[in-house]
């Protein structure tokens, strides 16, 4: 359904040419010799009959100009005559649409030319082209250049070649093509073919060269090329599979249109003689590819358009891609068995053996038959992988390769190391051995095997290991106690490795760069040792003797007495009450300095926080330091009663404390079990002997404990007593 819609579309855009296109399809110009450089210039035309554009020009404008391109004459020959061209079909059994149709015309003009030094060029120009051509943008406005040239000093009065048949009106889409584009020439000479440039002449306007419609002259050389759109170029002017071309010595044109539309292409002759190009001709055309042909065609879908049949065994589905077919009659072709045929459109075959074998397909067999030949290659698909041993550590490695599968002892092996070895990049060798990599690190070695025109690739990753340095950054260093220290490795090793470290203490490690703290004196000796478990396996091992010396730190203490005191008695004895150690250094509040402190009584004048240093030295340059505060604090008076009566007398009915220079207060009082009685975080607040000042709930009389804390105005420091209160009633 999907393709008879397509072609319904087709036709009924090619019926709608006359309202859409232009008049111009195509054309070519040659020359005759008719004696004494009397040459008969022949100017063929070609025009789409259902064209809205101009009929035929009644005389046409044939310029000629000689090689420094002054116009030598301006001919205007009348049309000849007109006709129009045949449908030619394919074969018998095809018929084409009638739904398009091409006119051809004739002129013909005889003019003297004498022989002149670069001979002349014969020059026809005229617009425009159909606007429906699909591989040139913009069509209708490109015009064609028909020319020719007549040799340098044509003594000899040459003719030009002369093509043998017009073009095809019609190209029949998924249909192959044969068609001939031969030429003939009365000299002699030998012709080469080739697609190439279509040339552009003429244009929409009024002007004159290459603006005007029919330019009268037509311009001199040099002419543009009519450009293409993207997918399509001179050599591929046809949507096509295989590509068109055309046979270089026959004049041949071969190739299956895929695509239905209009293309617009050239084809040049090229004369020679002698080795030497005597003249050009060109035919520019215009190719109707429709998929309205009627008839059966007979096409095998091959291994080019389907790459999937070929190297999968024995077994091959064949399609048949045939047009206007509906019977099938197979040959595969097996030369073992008459049974190796099918009426199936897409029949599989499985045979006996691989090999090559020429394919046979019947379209409609006994109703205006068509036969199609193909080859078939049928191979087993080649599988392969590949393995490897030997010695992989660099510098010396030395690996063999070992290619793995099935495959013919015709098989051709091609092995890509990824790298420099010492036998090269490359290898053809079915089993390289010895093969040393000239630099460690890893390659894609990749093995691609080729048997019976099938071929497969795998690569696989080689590393080529270095061996294991071991690199340890030990510092060589005499160190006080407690000293700490950085052990860095720098070792080189590929992929996963254990590290051990001993430090000589009785510690060790398994961090690859440890830290590590001496807490005793002594001289130690440093071991390290490195395990690979990857690539290349090895221990390897470095030690350090007596590398590392600690010495004993000195202890340095200061006997203050008291460390907290008044201004009401600001005098404080120092004792320097050090160990291990040889001197010390105290540095008191007043800046003086005493080395070798032995005791020292110091007295403040003011209250505050005073910080004394003290540093004691040993043999070894180890020191020892504290720093010590002495506190002088103002005059903190606290009053707390030992008993009161709340007995409502108004005489010592409430518990009052008097407290100077603070500013926190915590005051709690428990009975003999532990239970609070009361409680306040404000000096005011005090106690009316009720348990926590509830009326009603008066505390008994007995003796209960307090605990007070408070934090000075000075030093912010805090004071906690502790005592007992009686209660009377």
């Amino acid at each position: 359904m999907l393709k008879n819609l397509v072609l319904r579309v087709f036709f009924v855009w090619l019926a709608a040419l006359p309202l859409q296109a232009a008049h111009l399809v195509g054309g070519e110009i040659t020359y005759e010799c008719l004696g004494n450089y009397n040459y008969e210039i022949t100017l063929t035309m070609y025009r789409d009959c259902f064209s809205s554009g101009a009929a035929f020009d009644d005389t046409a404008s044939i310029g000629i100009y000689d090689v420094n391109n002054a116009l030598i004459a301006n001919l205007r020959p009348p049309l000849l005559t007109s006709s129009v061209l045949p449908l030619t079909a394919p074969n018998n059994c095809t018929t084409l649409p009638n739904t398009v149709c091409t006119e051809k015309a004739t002129y013909k003009v005889t003019i003297n030319l004498p022989p002149t030094v670069g001979g002349y060029t014969i020059t026809h120009q005229r617009c425009c082209r159909n606007s429906t051509i699909l591989n040139i943008p913009n069509p209708d406005d490109w015009g064609s250049t028909y020319t020719v040239s007549i040799p340098s000093n044509d003594q000899a009065c040459n003719s030009s070649p002369t093509f043998n048949s017009t073009p095809p009106v019609v190209l029949c889409v998924n249909q192959n093509l044969n068609l001939d584009m031969s030429a003939s020439t009365t000299d002699g000479d030998s012709l080469s073919y080739s697609l190439c440039q279509v040339k552009h002449g003429g244009g929409k306007s009024s002007g004159t060269g290459f603006t005007s419609p029919a330019p009268n002259p037509p311009a001199p050389p040099s002419y543009t090329n009519v450009p293409f759109n993207n997918g399509f170029s001179p050599t591929s002017p046809i949507t096509s599979s295989p590509t068109i071309q055309i046979n270089p010595v026959t004049g041949f044109l071969k190739g299956r249109p895929t695509q239905l539309g209009q293309y617009v292409f050239a084809i040049c002759v090229t004369e020679w003689r002698n080795g030497q190009i005597v003249s050009v001709i060109r035919r520019d055309f215009q190719f109707n590819v429709s998929g309205d042909c009627k008839g059966p065609v007979s096409q095998i879908e091959d291994q080019v358009e389907n790459p999937n049949t070929l190297c999968i065994g024995r077994t091959i589905q064949f399609k048949s891609i045939s047009a206007n077919t509906t019977s099938w009659h197979w040959d595969f072709g097996d030369p073992n068995t008459n049974l190796d045929t099918s009426i199936l459109a897409n029949p599989s075959y499985t045979y006996a053996d691989t090999g090559t074998y020429e394919i046979t397909l019947v379209a409609n067999p006994g109703v205006c038959p068509d036969t199609s030949k193909q080859i078939f290659r049928v191979y087993y698909p080649v599988s392969i992988d590949f393995d490897y041993s030997g010695q992989s550590c660099f510098p010396n490695n030395s690996l063999s390769f070992e290619p793995i599968g099935n495959v013919s002892n015709e098989a051709i092996y091609s092995w890509d190391f990824g790298g420099n070895t010492n036998i090269g990049t490359t290898s053809n060798l079915k089993e390289p051995a010895g093969v040393s990599f000239l630099q460690e690190g890893g390659y894609e070695v990749t093995l691609t095997v080729s048997d019976f025109d099938c071929s497969a690739s795998i690569s696989k990753m080689v590393y080529v290991y270095p061996y294991p340095v071991i690199n340890s950054d030990v510092p060589e260093l005499q160190a006080c106690v407690p000293a700490t220290v950085f052990f860095n490795d720098s070792s080189i090793a590929f992929g996963l490795a254990y590290h051990t470290w001993v430090f000589g203490d009785g510690d060790t490690s398994n961090d690859k760069s440890p830290l590590h703290t001496y807490t005793e004196p002594g001289l130690y000796t440093v071991k390290h040792w490195l395990v690979t478990t990857q690539g290349c396996l090895d221990t390897v091992y470095e030690e350090y003797p007596l590398w590392i010396e600690v010495f004993p730190t000195p202890q340095s203490n200061l006997s203050i007495d008291p460390p907290i005191t008044s201004i009401y008695d600001p005098v404080v004895t120092l004792e320097n009450t050090s160990s291990v150690h040889t001197r010390t250094e105290t540095y008191l509040p007043d800046g003086r300095v005493i080395t070798d402190l032995n005791s020292e009584t110091l007295t403040f004048e003011d209250t505050g926080t005073y910080p004394i240093t003290h540093i004691s030295f040993n043999e070894f340059g180890c020191t020892d330091t504290v720093v010590e505060n002495i506190i002088v604090d103002a005059p903190v008076n606290i009053f707390i009663p030992n008993a009161f009566s709340p007995n409502g007398d108004g005489i010592n009915d409430e518990l009052l404390l008097s407290i100077t220079d603070i500013n926190e207060f915590h005051f709690m009082i428990f009975n003999r079990w532990g239970e609070r009685v009361f409680e306040s975080n404000e000096q005011e607040y005090t106690w009316n002997g009720n348990v926590m000042n509830v009326v009603g709930n008066p505390a008994k009389p007995e003796v209960y404990s307090y605990r007070l804390r408070v934090r000075t105005n000075e030093n912010a420091r805090h004071i906690v007593q502790h005592g007992t209160i009686t209660l009377i009633r």
